[in-house]
């Protein structure tokens, strides 16, 4: 088992352990975004960035790890992403003019994931 692995989920194990390393019913999850912006200039990036933050993340209280051409967003705190969160996200980033194509992915582990 390498270090990245997830704990193996058949174990058995007290539900301090399970809260402690986010599995079972502990397990979080998020969703990894990308979009292509239609014009690359570093100031209207920021701005948009700044936008995204104030409009949908901090309002939502999510965190958002990444850039606005690519990251990955879970809850601010201990939590789980929702579909209506996911759908919030996309919905804002198709939204936007300067944005010529967004793709966000499905709900995945935020602490182990698929890679």
């Amino acid at each position: 088992m390498r270090p990245s692995d997830p704990p193996s989920p058949n174990k058995h194990r007290s539900r301090r352990l399970r809260k402690k390393l986010r599995v079972g019913e502990f397990q979080e999850w998020g969703f990894q975004f990308e979009t292509e912006l239609k014009a690359r200039v570093l100031d209207e990036e920021v701005a948009l960035v700044d936008s995204f933050l104030a409009e949908l993340i901090e309002p939502r209280s999510l965190s958002l790890g990444g850039w606005i051409t690519s990251g990955f967003v879970v809850p601010f705190g201990r939590g789980s992403m929702t579909e209506a969160d996911r759908q919030a996200v996309q919905d804002w980033l198709q939204a936007r003019p300067e944005i010529q194509a967004a793709r966000v992915g499905p709900l995945i582990d935020a602490w182990y994931g698929p890679w």
